[in-house]
């Protein structure tokens, strides 16, 4: 499946690569490749939740305590053209 990720997460990726724990950047590979393999499972690691704020179909996967990966589903296409959106990779909880 095709991807494309906002400025911000692209951001938040550097940012991980650079200042991150080796173990937080294998984890997000490993959860960019869980996601791409089925966006909508619920039944798989990172305690994925439904995002309800979002024009179409997204979740968010616990990265760390504080931090969640963001991505979304456009699928109103056909299947060969589906494309996930990985809205951010950090943050998500600093408003609380």
């Amino acid at each position: 499946m095709k991807y494309i990720e906002t400025r911000e997460a692209l951001k938040d990726k550097k940012l991980i690569i650079k200042s991150y724990p080796k173990a937080i950047q294998s984890k997000l590979e490993y959860f960019i490749k869980d996601i791409l393999d089925d966006p909508r499972n619920l039944n798989t690691v990172g305690k994925p939740e439904e995002l309800k704020h979002k024009e179409f179909p997204a979740f968010s996967r616990e990265l760390t305590a504080k931090d969640r990966i963001e991505a979304g589903e456009k699928y109103n296409m056909p299947k060969e053209a589906e494309i996930v959106v990985f809205y951010q990779y950090l943050g998500h909880y600093e408003d609380k």
